[in-house]
C-alpha cells in the first residue's frame, strides 16, 4: 500500500487557511499508455470510377498506475464536540495525537485496460456525366469495449440482477441514551455507540457490497458489456456543375459516423475506482495515535458504478449548398449544414432519493422528528451511496445556414467573410455529463447548449500595401516604406446561453430529494438590447423562490451572456538582406482587441433568496467580468 513510507494525509478542520497534506492518489506515478496501429489503403482507377479500399487495425493498452484514495492513510484532526478527546482546536488535537477520524484503503488498484478496433471501407468517386460527380462508400467497424487486462482483472461493478435488498447489512440507527444525548444504536442489541457511527454498517450483519460483481466473475463479460455488433457507416455525396462552365456548383452529402473509440477514463475508472468488494476504506473515530492500531474501523455505504451494454454513439451529418463564382476571383457559398447525435455517452445517479423522500414521516429521524434520516437509509438501493450508471442515452442536434465569400489572393489583396446563423440543441454540453433520474430529460435538460451562438460574423483580410518607392525611388524610401503588409480578423458573434443558480439564506431543503431545484421564472428575464448595461444585464425581478415541494420551472438556458466584438490586427514589415530573396528580417506588430473595446463576458447568475422570498444578492444580473483588454506584442524574425 505504502512501500515508500509517505507520511499520512493530514486535515485540520476549523482552522482558517489550515495546512492540508495530501498526495496524488497514484504516487509514485507509474502510468503509461501504448497504441499499436496498422493501416493499408488501395486506390484503383477504372474508367470514370476512382475506387478506394482500406483497412485499419488499432490496439490500445492503458494504465494510470497503482492508485487508491489516501493510500498512506488520512488523519482528520478537526473539531467535534462529541469527541471526548477533542481540545477545541485542530492543531492542538494534532499535537496531542487525538483525531476525529482515520481512514485507510485496503489496497491499491493498477487498473490495466485494453481494447481494439478494426475498420475497413470501400469508396467510389464516379464521374457520372460531364456535370455530375458522385461519391459514395461504406465503412465497417468492429471494436471491443474497454476490458481489464490479465492477470489482474481487479475491478468490480454494480449489477441489478445480483442485488438482493434482503441481504443488505444493518445500519447503526440514531437513538437517545438515558441522558437524552443523540447516539448510534445497534438495532439488534440496543447497544449504544458514538453518534458519528449513525449510518455505518453494523459488523457481521449482512452483505456490505450488495449487487457488486467482480471483474473476473466468469458469468459476466470482460468489460461488463456485450461486444457491439459490426457498425455500418455509409457516406454519400454529389457535386453538380449546373451550367457546365465551372462557375456554379450544387453540392450535398450525407454521412454517418460512429464513436468506436470509447472513453478509457470513463469505463476503466468506473470498473476499478475505489469500489467494494475489491477495496474498502474503513474509518476509525475518536481515537489517538497511541491506540488507533488496536481500534476496529467501521464501513459506510460506498459510491459505486454501473455500466449499461454499450450502444455505439452515432452522428448523422448532412449538408446542401450552392457555390458560385461571382467574379473578381471571389466565390460565394450558401449552404445548409446539420447533424444529429444519438446514443451519446451520459451518466445518471440511479440511487438518487426520490423527490419528497425527506419529507415523509417514515423517513424522519426518531431523535428529532423534524429532521430526516441520512439519505442512505431510504435510497432505492440501500447499502450504497451514489450509483453512477453509464448509459448511451444522450442526444443533440445542430442546424445552420452558412454564407461565405472568399477572394483568392490577387493583386496584393485577399479577403474572406463568413456568416453563420445556427442553433445547437441537446441534453448536455459534453459526453459523460449527468442526466436527471426523475425529471423528464426534455423538460429538465433539453435546450440550447452552452456553446450555441445564434449569429457569428467573421471577416479576414490581407493587404500587401503598395510600395512607396514607386513614387519616390530611393534607398531610404525602399527600406522604410516598402514591403509592408496589413492583415486581421474581425469577429462579431452572439453570446452563449446561461442558466440561473439558486440558493437560500436559510439553506432550506425545498424538494426533499430528487434531481435538484431551479428558480421560478415569473416574467420575461431578458431585457431589450437598449436597456442592458453593466449593472443590469438581465431582469433580476423576473425570478422567484420556489415553495416547498416545488422543483421550479426555469430551463437550463434562461438568457444569453454578452457577445463578442473583437478586432485582431497585424502589421508586418519585410526587410531584405542583400540581393538574396531568402534572407530577410520580418518585423511583426500584433494587436489583439486592437481598439481596446470593453467586452463584457461574465454575469452573476446566482439568485439568492431569504425565507420571505426576497432576492438578496445585490450583484445578481450584473456584469462581473470582461474579456481581455488590448494586448500588443512585437517580434523580429530572421529568415535565411
Amino acid at each position: 500500500m505504502n512501500p515508500l513510507g509517505f507520511v499520512p494525509e493530514l486535515a485540520f478542520g476549523g482552522v482558517p487557511s489550515a495546512a492540508n497534506v495530501t498526495f496524488d492518489r497514484r504516487m509514485p506515478i507509474d502510468a503509461g499508455d501504448q497504441r499499436f496501429d496498422l493501416v493499408n489503403n488501395l486506390s484503383w482507377v477504372q474508367g470514370s470510377h476512382s475506387f478506394k479500399f482500406g483497412i485499419y487495425f488499432e490496439r490500445n493498452w492503458s494504465s494510470e498506475g497503482p492508485r487508491a484514495p489516501s493510500f498512506s492513510g488520512r488523519f482528520d484532526f478537526g473539531r467535534d464536540p462529541n469527541n471526548p478527546l477533542d481540545t477545541n482546536w485542530a492543531y492542538s488535537n494534532a499535537a496531542l495525537g487525538n483525531f476525529l477520524s482515520y481512514t485507510e484503503p485496503s489496497k491499491r488498484f493498477r487498473g490495466w485496460g485494453k481494447n481494439h478496433l478494426v475498420e475497413w471501407f470501400a469508396q467510389d468517386t464516379w464521374k457520372a456525366t460531364r456535370k455530375l460527380t458522385l461519391n459514395y462508400g461504406l465503412r465497417f467497424s468492429s471494436f471491443s469495449v474497454w476490458q481489464l487486462r490479465e492477470p489482474q482483472r481487479e475491478g468490480s461493478l454494480f449489477r441489478f440482477d445480483r442485488y438482493d435488498p434482503s441481504k443488505v447489512s444493518v445500519f447503526y440507527r440514531p437513538a437517545l441514551n438515558a441522558s437524552g444525548a443523540r447516539v448510534a444504536q445497534d438495532p439488534r442489541t440496543g447497544q449504544f455507540f458514538p453518534a458519528t457511527l449513525i449510518g455505518a454498517f453494523v459488523p457481521g450483519t449482512g452483505d456490505i457490497a450488495p449487487g457488486m460483481v467482480l471483474a473476473d466473475d466468469p458469468s459476466v463479460p470482460n468489460g461488463y458489456s456485450k461486444r457491439p455488433a459490426v457498425q455500418l457507416a455509409p457516406r454519400f455525396g454529389f457535386a453538380y456543375d449546373v451550367f457546365g462552365n465551372g462557375k456554379t456548383a450544387v453540392r450535398g452529402g450525407f454521412g454517418l459516423t460512429k464513436q468506436t473509440q470509447l472513453s478509457n477514463n470513463t469505463y476503466i475508472y468506473q470498473m476499478v475506482e475505489t469500489q467494494p468488494p475489491r477495496m474498502f476504506s474503513p474509518q476509525i473515530f475518536y481515537s489517538s495515535m497511541d491506540t488507533f492500531l488496536q481500534a476496529q474501523g467501521v464501513l459506510f455505504p460506498s459510491s459505486v458504478g454501473a455500466i449499461d451494454d454499450v450502444t455505439t454513439p452515432s452522428v448523422y451529418n448532412y449538408s446542401f449548398g450552392v457555390q458560385h463564382d461571382i467574379g473578381f476571383n471571389t466565390v460565394l457559398d450558401i449552404s445548409y449544414v446539420g447533424n444529429v447525435g444519438r446514443h451519446l455517452l451520459q451518466r445518471r445517479n440511479i440511487n438518487q432519493i426520490p423527490y419528497g423522500a425527506r419529507f415523509l414521516a417514515q423517513n424522519s429521524d426518531p431523535t428529532a422528528p423534524q429532521r430526516a434520516l441520512p439519505d442512505n437509509f431510504f435510497r432505492p438501493f440501500p447499502g450504497h451511496g451514489t450509483i453512477t450508471y453509464i448509459e448511451n442515452s444522450g442526444s443533440s442536434n445542430y442546424n445552420g445556414l452558412h454564407v461565405s465569400a472568399n477572394r483568392r489572393f490577387s493583386r496584393g489583396t485577399q479577403f474572406g467573410v463568413s456568416y453563420t446563423w445556427s442553433k445547437t440543441m441537446g441534453l448536455t454540453n459534453n459526453d459523460d455529463q449527468t442526466l436527471p433520474t426523475y425529471r423528464p430529460y426534455r423538460i429538465w435538460n433539453y435546450g440550447k447548449l452552452g456553446f450555441d451562438q445564434t449569429h457569428k460574423l467573421v471577416v479576414n483580410y490581407l493587404w500587401d500595401l503598395p510600395k512607396a518607392s514607386r513614387l519616390a525611388p530611393n534607398a531610404v524610401v525602399r527600406v522604410l516604406f516598402d514591403d509592408w503588409q496589413f492583415n486581421g480578423i474581425t469577429t462579431f458573434s452572439s453570446g452563449t446561453p446561461a442558466g440561473i443558480g439558486l440558493s437560500t439564506t436559510d439553506n432550506a431543503d425545498i424538494t426533499g430529494g430528487g434531481d435538484g431545484v431551479r428558480v421560478n421564472v415569473v416574467r420575461p428575464p431578458v431585457l431589450p438590447g437598449g436597456e442592458r448595461n453593466f449593472d443590469r444585464w438581465l431582469n433580476p425581478d423576473a425570478f422567484a423562490r420556489p415553495a416547498r415541494g416545488d422543483f421550479g420551472n426555469a430551463p437550463q438556458d434562461v438568457f444569453r451572456l454578452p457577445g463578442i466584438n473583437n478586432w485582431d490586427l497585424t502589421f508586418l514589415k519585410r526587410v531584405p538582406l542583400g540581393k538574396s530573396e531568402h534572407r530577410y528580417l520580418q518585423l511583426r506588430w500584433e494587436m489583439y482587441n486592437a481598439f481596446n473595446h470593453t467586452q463584457y463576458q461574465g454575469v452573476d447568475t446566482g439568485a439568492r433568496f431569504d425565507p420571505a422570498g426576497a432576492q438578496v444578492n445585490r450583484r445578481f444580473g450584473q456584469v462581473i467580468s470582461t474579456r481581455l483588454p488590448r494586448v500588443m506584442q512585437a517580434a523580429l524574425h530572421f529568415y535565411f
